[in-house]
């Protein structure tokens, strides 16, 4: 949802605004009454299960049998993978007219928690089944919780 105000009161939207980086703070500090703002908000998610997805991608890489066939520069490209392979992702046209995968955002407010909580079990099975074919679900599941 995006909300657009005046602001009125500088002293009341001083303290009831809270930045998410030094970059927008220092925005913050810049504005006066009188200026015209625009705010995003949504829904927040759980961090820890946040955590939890990228503690299942690190175990995930810390696992590769080195016979996979597909080498991951970085924790980033297997996370777009994964998440193509869960079929969350948008067909752009390369040059050549070719259909590109591009995988969904999972920035908190592109995915809400019910539709992350479907994609972190969706990359679990599609790990064990196609990545990690040799570990138990059980197993891997308390590698994932120890790297926590």
């Amino acid at each position: 949802m995006i909300f657009k105000a005046q602001i009125t009161n500088l002293e009341f939207f001083a303290s009831s605004l809270q930045s998410c980086s030094d970059n927008d703070f220092k925005k913050l500090l810049k504005m006066k009454e009188g200026d015209y703002i625009e705010v995003e908000t949504w829904k927040e998610r759980n961090i820890n299960f946040h955590k939890k997805y990228f503690a299942l991608m690190n175990c995930t890489i810390n696992h590769l049998p080195e016979s996979f066939d597909v080498e991951f520069k970085s924790l980033e490209n297997l996370r777009k993978y994964v998440t193509i392979c869960t079929g969350r992702f948008d067909l752009l046209p390369s040059l050549k007219g070719q259909p590109i995968p591009v995988a969904h955002s999972i920035s908190f407010k592109n995915m809400d928690e019910a539709e992350f909580s479907e994609l972190y079990n969706d990359s679990l099975n599609i790990i064990l089944k196609h990545f990690l074919k040799d570990i138990s679900k059980e197993d891997f599941e308390n590698d994932i919780l120890n790297f926590l």
